[in-house]
């Protein structure tokens, strides 16, 4: 009789532990960070080297043929004030579409800016970026399609100065 006291009891600990696992498992783990993960990095496609964003657009298209054209104004691209990014494409109603943009020879954080789908293939985000004494920097804006199995999207590259 005190041998199925023990089993029992050593069977409800095992059950309660399960239970609390599970409930554990569920609150501390990011099932959408799992479920990114599956889906890879993002595969980029970067802009001609020759295109200039302070002199005009510029056009990359991406593995599904989506084209993204990228403007930004003013062209001086100054830090510290607001500048519009224009972004036209073939892709008439994109979801799930991101703008983040980021320094590459520092950490200057990542700003990842709304986009306003403004119809027709016309889209538009505002942002500024923050200065640094040490001048010459380099950025990254990526546009992003966030896809059922996999990310892509087109990066343009370009300087600023202090």
């Amino acid at each position: 009789m005190a041998d199925k006291k023990q089993s029992n009891l050593k069977s409800i600990i095992l059950q309660l532990g399960v239970v609390l696992l599970i409930v554990a498992g569920y609150f501390t783990l990011d099932f959408n960070k799992i479920y990114q993960s599956l889906k890879g990095e993002v595969k980029y496609i970067t802009q001609n080297e020759q295109c200039d964003l302070h002199q005009t657009s510029c056009t990359v298209k991406i593995q599904d043929g989506t084209e993204f054209t990228l403007s930004v104004e003013p062209k001086t691209i100054p830090l510290m004030k607001p500048l519009k990014f224009t972004i036209k494409s073939n892709n008439k109603n994109l979801e799930n579409l991101t703008l983040s943009i980021y320094a590459t020879n520092m950490f200057m954080g990542e700003f990842n800016l709304p986009i306003k789908n403004l119809g027709n293939g016309n889209y538009e985000a505002i942002g500024t970026l923050p200065t640094c004494p040490v001048g010459n920097m380099q950025w990254n804006a990526d546009i992003k399609i966030e896809k059922a199995t996999e990310n892509i999207g087109a990066r343009f590259q370009f300087k600023t100065d202090i």
